[in-house]
């Protein structure tokens, strides 16, 4: 037996390793392109240049010393007086003195000023810059201003760090070097966003108008109301946004006496299938007669809003209505809900003209159609699916990745407003390693050559996702800035902005993460478990090292509370990736799930999953998780071969390997 067991253990090493071989050679590439981060001096974000006089240069304060005002407008926003007064906490904290803060009336246009959105300032940006701003440091002065107020408050937020040198790391952290002199290079320019509409779907955004500061637009920063929620704060331009057919008319008020204006399933009309709702009939003229009259009363009430969706329920089971006369124009469109969904919306689109008409293309509607044509003011929301975060979409070196750029591919042939919906998190794992830094600028560059106007980048909307402030920064700066961001030195700098002398660390178990990803080759998936990756950046051996790095940056900062607690939101990622190994003991699981919620506890963190809580987790789901892990790990590693490639290893390893193939072939154990 003690042989046998040598053997078979030799035999599934081969197998590994080969099958490991075959499944490179089949793909041709590694799915992620590489990136590597670097270590960021710390000297280097203290902006030591800003203490540099020349002649080029005007001094907004020389050792603490100024003669500078902010000035307002007369009509200032909320949200701008907010930027406002952040510009003047940062000039504080860094120089040591208070700038006042004033309105046009009280200014002196003869004294330094720094005119933000003022008459007082120069000329607004001319052209389409959407909410963007210029930004002209001149002999005596400064102005910002953009074609609006949410430009000029884009505006103050630039300047603070693209001109100053801070990050705003988080809704509670912003990274502010000491220089009690300031001196700016005087220039006159012009920023325009990259990504018209902006916005990362994360809990962390929505906190504190963080979302302002890293400059999106699509989460409502005006807001006075502290108790909205994370769903009523997005969207913001949207009346509606989406899954919303049933807004416009209801199951309640119409099924009861029209029954044949809601989805038909089996020869018979349904307003739910499966437990989920199910949809309209679109192919009913009085359907669009209702919808039409309910948006124009949608729109009376709000006529400041230029976005109105109207899509489909999400509902996977049921594709869209299944009458005749809605499958005939599925099937005349190439097989896609959008058969009957865009000539709808092109309906609406025609009746409103001076609205943007919506809709997601998702699930049953996520196929461009063929021969139709959006109307010019219709949006179509693409949903990236499959979608893949270990290859980019101007790549596609992986089906996923390769599919959902097709789908872009063809809908931008279609119409020259598309907004992504791109998914960013593994909704499975939320607290698990999840590295796809790599392909982000990639997928920007993809985006602005194929008539994207806006991206939503779904992440998680519960609190403490793995590198959650971090993601959202760097996406954020991408949308802004465009692709020619350096994402590598982007996340750099934040971590050392953010981690402080236990970066180096952080860089290093960041760099392993990413480079053992795209070694394996293997996709990155949205609600992967642990296993796809086994052999991969989460293997026992590597989540090993993760624990070694992380502990020594730990060392690194001991005795630093903030530092240290900033690491341990690293270290819950670790060890939460740890608890789900298959093969390690039962005492070194209790030790990993003990640290999991004493970490959670500490933060304030309560979901693991999208749709799970820590609660459940500790009670069934981590047991039967494991279970389901173990079960994959003892599968042979040849499932999914090819059949040469079987045929290849059946040669060198024999007969053995040939027998578990042909066994696993008829389904026996």
């Amino acid at each position: 037996m003690k042989h046998l067991k040598k053997a078979i253990a030799s035999v599934t090493a081969l197998v590994i390793s080969a099958s490991n071989t075959l499944c490179a050679c089949a793909a041709g590439k590694n799915s992620v392109e590489p990136i590597k981060f670097e270590s960021f001096p710390q000297e280097a974000l203290q902006m030591n240049s800003l203490s540099e006089k020349s002649s080029n240069k005007l001094i907004v304060f020389d050792n603490g010393k100024t003669e500078f005002s902010i000035v307002l407008p007369q009509d200032c926003s909320k949200a701008l007086r907010e930027a406002a007064e952040t510009l003047q906490n940062v000039f504080e904290r860094m120089t040591g003195t208070a700038l006042p803060v004033i309105i046009e009336s009280q200014a002196d246009s003869s004294a330094r000023n720094i005119c933000i959105d003022s008459a007082l300032g120069t000329e607004r940006p001319n052209g389409d810059i959407s909410d963007g701003y210029r930004i002209v440091i001149g002999d005596t002065d400064i102005s910002i201003c953009g074609a609006t107020q949410a430009g000029s408050r884009n505006g103050v937020y630039g300047f603070i760090e693209d001109f100053l040198g801070c990050m705003f790391l988080t809704p509670d952290d912003t990274f502010i070097p000491e220089n009690k002199t300031v001196c700016l290079e005087k220039t006159d320019r012009v920023f325009k966003p990259a990504t018209s509409w902006r916005d990362v779907y994360a809990y962390e955004t929505v906190q504190d108008n963080w979302a302002a500061k890293i400059r999106l637009n699509g989460i409502d920063v005006e807001s006075d109301n502290p108790e909205k929620s994370i769903e009523e704060l997005q969207y913001e331009g949207w009346g509606t946004w989406c899954h919303d057919c049933y807004d416009y008319l209801s199951p309640d008020d119409y099924f009861a006496e029209h029954p044949e204006y809601f989805s038909e399933k089996d020869g018979v009309r349904v307003t739910s299938y499966d437990n989920r709702e199910a949809y309209l009939c679109l192919s009913n003229p009085e359907v669009f007669e209702i919808v039409k009259n309910s948006l124009a009363k949608k729109i009376e009430e709000n006529p400041d809003v230029m976005y109105w969706d109207f899509s489909g329920n999400d509902n996977p089971s049921l594709a869209g209505c299944q009458c005749e006369a809605c499958k005939a124009a599925d099937k005349a469109a190439g097989g896609t809900g959008m058969g009957t969904l865009l000539p709808f919306l092109n309906k609406l689109a025609k009746a409103f003209p001076d609205k943007y008409i919506s809709t997601l293309a998702y699930l049953h509607t996520l196929k461009a159609p063929k021969n139709i044509k959006a109307e010019p003011n219709v949006v179509i929301k693409l949903c990236s699916m499959p979608g893949d975060q270990a290859s980019s979409y101007l790549d596609g070196a992986n089906a996923n990745s390769a599919e959902f750029k097709a789908q872009v591919e063809e809908w931008s042939k279609i119409t020259d407003k598309i907004v992504v919906w791109d998914y960013v998190v593994n909704f499975a794992h939320l607290l698990m390693p999840f590295p796809n830094f790599a392909v982000q600028a990639k997928n920007q560059q993809f985006y602005e050559e194929n008539n994207i106007i806006g991206v939503f980048h779904q992440a998680s909307r519960e609190k403490g996702g793995e590198f959650a402030c971090l993601r959202s920064y760097v996406l954020s700066r991408l949308m802004w800035e465009g692709s020619g961001t350096d994402v590598a030195e982007c996340v750099s700098k934040y971590v050392a902005a953010y981690y402080g002398e236990a970066a180096p660390k952080v860089i290093e178990y960041m760099n392993l993460c990413a480079s053992e990803l795209c070694a394996s080759g293997k996709k990155l998936g949205l609600y992967d478990g642990l296993m796809p990756h086994y052999s991969g950046y989460l293997s026992e051996n590597n989540v090993k090292k993760y624990k070694e790095l992380i502990s020594e940056a730990k060392a690194a900062v001991a005795g630093n509370s903030e530092l240290e607690s900033r690491i341990e939101a690293i270290e819950l990622s670790v060890e939460y990736a740890a608890v789900l190994l298959p093969e390690i003991s039962d005492a070194e699981r209790k030790a990993a799930l003990a640290k999991i919620n004493e970490l959670c506890e500490k933060h304030g963190i309560t979901m693991v999953c999208e749709w799970n809580s820590l609660e459940n987790f500790n009670k069934t789901d981590l047991e039967a998780t494991i279970a389901g892990e173990k079960k994959d790990i003892k599968k042979p590693y040849i499932i999914g071969a090819s059949v040469a490639g079987a045929a290849a290893l059946a040669a060198a390893a024999g007969t053995v390997v040939y027998k578990i193939i042909k066994k696993k072939k008829h389904g026996k154990d």
